[in-house]
């Protein structure tokens, strides 16, 4: 029905995938044909609701949920304190979380956009579960914004996303942290590679695991795909949601083994901390 936009979308989808292999005059182009294609989804596709509340109206690529989600994200960013290593929201007036405080993260920093609660937890169900990758620029973009107004982040040599299980692959057809981590790149204009790190067994899900069994069950799950491309540099690590911090932490030390200066996280939302 539209040839035309099957060609741009399928000559996107070639070069996507290796990405890292484009000189940059194609780079420069794929950017280009990535924000037509944008464009022309948003008038073929226009959204009529909410993506979080179903609130009706209109909404597309760059304003997915309407504006009382919106100032609900914001006032629940500075709703309670957080964990001044890990971001964790706190719920008494400590500094640090239980868990930073018994085992500190060799990760220098680690920061969210807000809690896991909604309408965070919404929308990063959208993109994860309903397959609605234009939320990742929506969504990147204030991960950028977070990562500029913390100092400690900087510098950044080198943005990295945490790998996605090829289960996990095979059934969703995308890695939602390489989504966001690319948005965050393009936001930042650092150097995003999402070959750095890559899973060396499939680890089944750990929604029911306790922080235990998490790390026992990430243990020695990544490895770095080529430790010239992070020795000495300064790592982000981009992920889309930061609960016991089990993955960051594993990530982490792969990264810091292989000879990375040092490495920061940003996630779109982040649990609790006591």
């Amino acid at each position: 029905m539209f040839p035309g936009l099957c060609v741009i979308i399928s000559l996107h989808v070639s070069m996507l995938k290796n990405p890292l292999a484009l000189k940059n005059d194609q780079v420069k182009c794929l950017a280009l044909e990535v924000a037509m294609i944008d464009v022309l989804l948003d008038f073929l596709f226009p959204q009529e609701v909410c993506c979080i509340c179903r609130k009706p109206g209109k909404y597309n690529t760059r304003r997915p949920w309407c504006k009382e989600c919106q100032e609900k994200m914001l006032q629940m960013q500075c709703s309670c304190p957080t964990c001044d290593k890990c971001g964790k929201y706190l719920e008494n007036g400590a500094s640090l979380c239980a868990d930073c405080q018994k085992t500190p993260p060799g990760f220098e920093l680690a920061r969210s956009v807000g809690p896991y609660n909604e309408p965070y937890r919404i929308a990063i169900k959208v993109l994860k579960f309903m397959g609605r990758k234009h939320l990742a620029y929506c969504m990147g973009d204030m991960m950028a914004e977070k990562v500029q107004s913390e100092p400690r982040f900087m510098p950044i040599d080198l943005i990295v996303p945490v790998p996605i299980s090829s289960g996990g692959l095979k059934q969703r057809g995308f890695n939602q942290a390489e989504l966001l981590a690319r948005q965050v790149s393009k936001r930042l204009k650092v150097k995003m590679d999402p070959r750095i790190i890559y899973r060396v067994k499939d680890t089944p899900s750990q929604v029911e695991l306790s922080r235990e069994e998490r790390e026992k069950n990430l243990q020695f799950a990544f490895q770095i795909e080529d430790n010239r491309k992070v020795y000495r540099k300064n790592i982000l690590l981009v992920d889309d949601v930061y609960t016991t911090g089990s993955t960051s932490r594993e990530c982490t030390r792969v990264l810091l083994e292989a000879g990375a200066a040092r490495v920061c996280i940003i996630t779109w939302a982040t649990g609790k901390g006591y």
